[in-house]
């Protein structure tokens, strides 16, 4: 995700965000730093939505997209979530 709003996705299966790899991952890694709570289970789930702007990021529920039984920003941090998928790890 830029710092023009954009926002950084976790595909299915992957370990990083939008375009995948090892700049997508440190880009996560950098947002999530940026967090003002930890964000719990959500950092290392294949769900998790990034939003960011200038001066914020935010944790966004991929999975209230299509389910209303998530909440769409949860409060952080998740400690528990049924909806949680570890993300897979990235191959050698």
């Amino acid at each position: 995700m830029s710092q023009d709003g954009e926002t950084l996705e976790a595909p299915e299966g992957g370990a990083g965000g939008a375009g995948g790899g090892e700049q997508a991952t440190a880009e996560r890694r950098r947002l999530l730093a940026r967090l003002g709570a930890p964000p719990g289970l959500c950092a290392g789930c294949v769900h998790l939505r990034l939003l960011a702007s200038p001066r914020s990021v935010f944790v966004r529920c991929g999975l209230a997209a299509t389910d209303p039984a998530f909440p769409r920003y949860p409060a952080l941090p998740v400690v528990r979530c049924a909806g949680f998928r570890p993300l897979a790890e990235p191959a050698p």
